[in-house]
């Protein structure tokens, strides 16, 4: 599986978050400003992260999946995740995400994953990193699966 995490990150929650996940299925991330479309050459697996802005993603992430949309992931697989208050009223940028993922021609492979911020700069909450690295191994099973039943 070669993979790509594509993020954005304010305070560096989400870039914690993003580099835990490449880490775990053995991929790359990109801070989305350095995100150019040459980098998807090869790529099964598309990963977008992002703060929660204004209960979305953030403009420079709503940016990327413009682009995105317009490039099209078809044949590649997606997951999407976001970082924010607990609060179910901090919004749901991961959501977002994924319906412009997949709008873009990304297959979806898991559910969506919320990691938790303390407060608005962070820290991220103590079992965040644990949490994005089982999410991550949940994502590489479930493309692993994928591959071998096709």
């Amino acid at each position: 599986m070669k993979a790509l995490v594509i993020y954005d990150s304010k305070y560096g929650n989400t870039k914690q978050i993003a580099e835990s996940v490449a880490k775990v299925i053995d991929g790359e991330s990109v801070n989305v400003t350095d995100f150019n479309p040459e980098m998807l050459v090869g790529i099964d697996v598309v990963v977008v992260g992002s703060p929660i802005n204004g209960w979305g993603p953030s403009p420079l992430t709503q940016a990327l999946l413009t682009k995105l949309e317009a490039i099209k992931l078809k044949d590649k697989c997606v997951a999407a995740f976001d970082t924010g208050y607990r609060s179910k009223f901090s919004g749901n940028a991961a959501a977002k995400i994924m319906k412009r993922l997949i709008s873009a021609g990304g297959k979806q492979l898991i559910p969506t994953r919320k990691f938790v911020v303390e407060h608005s700069e962070g820290p991220l909450g103590s079992d965040e990193i644990a949490n994005a690295n089982l999410w991550a191994i949940e994502l590489k099973t479930q493309y692993e699966r994928l591959v071998a039943t096709a």
